[in-house]
């Protein structure tokens, strides 16, 4: 069978394309894709044409929600099954993959699927992915109830990264330029928010916190936002317990190279934290919290689309007119 996938030809250029889908091998299922996300971040870097290996004419995306229309041999999962797709087995000539989750159908592995809770909407799961990367850093970070968090940066990332730490009992500040992310952070459970503008944010935050943030996340991805985060932490007192220093979470990813003032982490003696992606059981648990009702990822505004919109979309999200896409593969 064919498959239609939106396509990057070149930088900043997208279009639609086909693939050739073929039946499930043993060990293998065949999907439909209900829903697929645009990761802000990283999709839109590849769209950029700033994503390190990436080789054009592509197939972009990581988070792909399937459905199972036709099952290998050897397999025990039914048709119907909905599931979060990680890998691709399928060829994808005559392109290339940065991940390649942008198709009508997915060639998967039985061992590498995620099922989507039955109580949990297509339009939380698909959130199972960014979720998961920020629920990583947040595991990362150790973070605890009580706890003094701020988050830099309200993208989707941030805003999830607000969520998680919520969850979990801490006390948030959240900080960023735009009022409309401040305002959905607070509707997230955040206790503050700061104006990142405010020259007297760092002071108002450790005012509120007596002392400083114990961690900080850096969800930006800008080397230039990275040191001036670390100045929410609190610094440990001489002699105080050494398991108690302020963390820096560092969980966006930065497109330019990372200069820090080592003197300003090393007299306040911060731990510097850098998450990779996420692992499986992040997207598990995060599935998991959907499901009790302790993560809203619905609280962030998306936009969906048909995928054969896409050459509408991919602009919007480069110019930060909206905040998150959807596309819908009827």
């Amino acid at each position: 069978m064919k498959a239609q996938c939106i396509v990057f030809p070149e930088p900043l250029q997208v279009t639609i394309g086909e693939v050739d889908m073929p039946s499930p091998g043993a060990g293998q299922l065949l999907c439909r894709t209900r829903l697929t996300g645009v990761s802000t971040g990283t999709e839109t870097r590849v769209f950029r044409g700033k994503q390190e290996g990436a080789v054009f004419p592509l197939i972009p995306g990581y988070e792909n929600l399937g459905e199972v229309i036709e099952a290998g041999e050897g397999t025990s999962v039914k048709p119907g099954t909905r599931l979060i797709v990680r890998t691709q087995r399928s060829d994808p000539a005559p392109y290339t993959r940065s991940w390649g989750a942008q198709v009508s159908h997915t060639l998967t592995d039985e061992t590498k699927l995620i099922v989507v809770p039955e109580n949990v909407s297509d339009e939380r799961a698909i959130y199972a992915k960014v979720s998961g990367i920020s629920l990583h850093g947040v595991k990362r970070a150790s973070v605890a109830a009580g706890e003094w968090v701020v988050v830099v940066g309200l993208g989707m990332i941030g805003h999830l990264v607000v969520q998680h730490c919520v969850a979990r009992g801490a006390k948030v500040i959240a900080v960023d330029m735009a009022e409309d992310r401040l305002a959905l952070a607070k509707a997230a459970g955040a206790l503050h928010t700061l104006s990142a503008g405010d020259k007297q944010a760092v002071e108002k935050a450790h005012e509120i916190t007596g002392g400083g943030a114990d961690v900080a996340f850096d969800a930006t991805g800008i080397a230039a936002v990275i040191e001036p985060a670390s100045l929410y932490l609190k610094a440990r007192p001489w002699d105080d317990d050494p398991s108690k220093c302020g963390r820096l979470v560092l969980q966006g990813t930065v497109e330019e190279p990372v200069t820090i003032d080592y003197m300003a982490l090393f007299m306040r003696e911060i731990d510097l934290i850098t998450p990779r992606d996420c692992d499986t059981q992040d997207m598990i648990d995060s599935l998991d919290l959907m499901a009790a009702g302790e993560l809203r990822p619905e609280i962030i505004p998306a936009s969906t689309y048909s995928f054969r919109d896409c050459a509408e979309a991919y602009p919007r999200l480069v110019s930060r007119e909206i905040m998150r896409v959807l596309y819908t593969w009827e």
